[in-house]
């Protein structure tokens, strides 16, 4: 090898220093991180997802008769409806011939659903609501009163098929309902597998932060991270109607505020787990994985990737995976 050639290969094997915004160990006791023992109920995750498919495919297939009687849960109705604020309509709070099913689907307004459950075709109710405070489809109303003048047109029951043999062979080409069950577990395979692997994923990590002690929490590094994940929870929040704190509530069991910590308590045990293991991400590394890496967050284009993030935060990110890749490959599953 020549001098120049051993030059460059030196320098592409050179580690990027990297700096977090905290030294971890000032904050964590590292406890086991190697070796962790779980239990994942990969049969229970499959039937669920099974019969998740089963019930949209019920939803699907089921029809609805007309009644004269007051609309209640799992009914479809169909209503006029106008709003009305300090005392003029607002055209996007108003619709004609608006159907919905009672119990299944979701409204904007709180309060407006339940107006619906008991009212007969014909009838006519004068409710009065409040428009969300965050509400960003019209900010200008946020936090305002809304009159809603509520029509019911329609109430119609539903018809919700036996799940028979008969049933999957006029719809699925299916001999039986085993058959069909089958069939649908072939068609979300990989759906069941990555599931499982979340699963596991969120049952290590779990595992790992009751290993170990957070004595502390950065104030810096909390309110950035507070600040990143009001941006990304806020989406899938909004998606549901959800506030963040009801969402983290419906989807973890934990407040907005507790899920920030739990994600600055994880960063914490990695970087500690990088101190204790000496990770590191060369240049030659960085260089062959950044393709890759940037199409696992999402990104088909790594010089955007860079663009938006910046090598510093990459690299960052790359060590923390890394070094929970050292603990998800030594864990063990039951």
């Amino acid at each position: 090898m020549t001098a120049a050639l051993m030059v460059t290969a030196v320098a592409c094997n050179t580690k990027i220093k990297v700096n977090f915004e905290a030294k971890a160990s000032d904050y964590v006791k590292l406890g086991q991180y190697k070796g962790i023992t779980v239990s994942v109920d990969e049969q229970a995750i499959e039937n669920e997802l099974i019969e998740k498919k089963v019930q949209n495919d019920l939803t699907s297939n089921t029809t609805y008769d007309e009644v004269s009687r007051e609309a209640r849960d799992k009914d479809q109705v169909t209503v006029d409806f106008t709003g009305t604020i300090g005392g003029e309509e607002v055209s996007g709070f108003s619709n004609e011939d608006y159907s919905l099913i009672l119990g299944t689907d979701t409204f904007v307004i709180d309060g407006f659903l339940d107006a619906l459950y008991g009212m007969s075709a014909g009838q006519t109710k004068v409710v009065i609501l409040t428009v969300p405070e965050d509400f960003e489809d019209a900010p200008e109303y946020a936090g305002s009163r809304i009159v809603y003048n509520i029509t019911m047109k329609k109430v119609e029951q539903p018809n919700v098929p036996m799940i028979t043999d008969a049933y999957v062979q006029e719809y699925f080409s299916c001999n039986t309902v085993a058959e069909y069950r089958q069939s649908i577990k072939d068609d979300i395979q990989e759906t069941i597998d990555e599931q499982i692997e979340d699963a596991k994923k969120e049952a290590v990590l779990t595992k790992l932060q009751q290993n170990c002690e957070i004595t502390g929490y950065p104030e810096a590094y909390l309110s950035s991270k507070q600040s990143e994940l009001e941006t990304s929870i806020k989406f899938y929040a909004l998606m549901q109607g959800l506030s963040n704190d009801e969402y983290c509530q419906k989807s973890f069991g934990i407040s907005f505020e507790e899920y920030v910590k739990r994600a600055v308590a994880q960063d914490l045990i990695f970087q500690s787990i990088i101190e204790q293991e000496d990770l590191s991400i060369t240049d030659y590394e960085y260089k062959g994985d950044l393709e890759s890496f940037a199409d696992k967050m999402g990104f088909t284009n790594k010089d955007s990737f860079v663009e938006k993030y910046g090598k510093d935060k990459i690299v960052r990110a790359m060590l923390l995976q890394k070094a929970q890749d050292v603990v998800m490959n030594s864990a063990v599953y039951e």
